[in-house]
């Protein structure tokens, strides 16, 4: 059966066909804790491009958030470029009234939140500036996580010192208890993570894209670096944008494009999710997550209803078996197209 991970420092207890009982897991070099190995993510909120979002939809997701923590979920990740045109930041702003609503119950709450590296945030101070201005957003004094949306490093590398540097002072300035990364491969990390620890700085996560249709990061051997330097890796997009969901239903817009783009040559994949999700009264989705935290990542699902919510919730609490991760890990292979990969991951 797969063993606890040594990536999450999860402690679970094993069960006949592979049914765990989750003690939860510690966020990389911090005191930072979550009850379960899932996440929520809010790139939907406040996105009406890709996500259709719109203000009649608030409440909905407050209820979500709600059926998120109740069920478990104390790490959420946001950006404060997460909103389309004047709504960006509405995912902070929304995650704040939601803290707030239940804040005197809801105790041990990890909020993450990218900083996005736009060309004028140049110098450290721009990106203290930038996560107070966020700090705002939450009416917040603190946020448990300040994370780096991506590395400059492959374009402008003054400017990743730049981030880098106004990273460890929003942690030294006590704007956050930790500091994050995102799109950052081994070797990037590694000299972040170098960069961190001379200045005391604790490093929580790096979230990359990963899933059954994106395995890069395994191969690149970064799942590898992260439980060397004891960062937890985060799965971000760990449903492909819900095409392995294995949904009959496509949907519009750029996410049916892309079904369109990888769906066809992934039928073994696809047949196979539904096959070990029958076998085990799970969902295609429930299984493909599954994989995720079986490689010794915490995934981060997006959810706007609380039914969703739930379902997402049934990936855990049992782990696939070697054989059928192994069975997986083949299909995905023999997968024609995979996803499009973030332009901003570095090697």
């Amino acid at each position: 059966m797969i063993l606890s991970s040594l990536l999450l420092l999860t402690l679970v207890v094993e069960r006949n066909n592979g049914l765990v009982i989750e003690r939860g897991l510690r966020l990389g070099q911090t005191n930072l804790y979550s009850p379960i190995p899932l996440g929520v993510g809010t790139w939907a909120w406040g996105n009406k491009l890709l996500w259709g979002y719109d203000e009649t939809q608030d409440e909905l997701i407050k209820d979500t958030w709600k059926a998120a923590v109740d069920g478990g979920v104390s790490f959420f990740d946001t950006g404060d470029s997460y909103g389309t045109g004047k709504l960006e930041g509405r995912a902070e702003v929304l995650l704040g009234e939601c803290r707030r609503r239940r804040d005197r119950r809801r105790r041990g709450l990890a909020y993450g939140t990218k900083l996005a590296v736009y060309p004028w945030r140049q110098s450290a101070d721009s990106f203290v500036d930038a996560l107070r201005a966020s700090l705002g957003r939450f009416q917040l004094d603190k946020v448990e996580i300040a994370q780096a949306h991506w590395s400059a490093a492959n374009y402008f590398p003054s400017q990743d010192r730049a981030l880098l540097e106004g990273l460890a002072r929003c942690y030294e300035l006590d704007l956050c208890d930790s500091v994050g990364l995102s799109n950052f491969g081994p070797k990037t990390l590694a000299k972040a993570a170098a960069f961190f620890a001379d200045r005391g700085v604790p490093v929580a996560v790096d979230q990359v894209q990963f899933s059954l249709l994106s395995t890069q990061p395994e191969q690149t051997g970064l799942l590898d670096a992260c439980r060397d330097l004891g960062i937890t890796p985060v799965a971000y997009s760990p449903l492909a944008l819900g095409a392995l969901a294995a949904s009959d239903n496509k949907p519009a817009g750029p996410r049916g494009f892309l079904f369109d783009q990888v769906l066809p040559g992934a039928t073994r994949l696809t047949g196979l999710l539904r096959d070990i999700g029958k076998s085990r009264r799970k969902t295609p989705a429930q299984v493909a997550l599954n994989w995720t935290i079986c490689k010794g990542c915490l995934p981060i699902v997006g959810a706007r209803s609380p039914e969703r919510m739930r379902q997402n919730l049934g990936a855990c609490g049992w782990r696939l078996s070697d054989a059928e991760v192994g069975a997986l890990d083949d299909a995905a292979r023999a997968a024609k197209k995979k996803a499009t990969q973030n332009i901003f991951m570095t090697s």
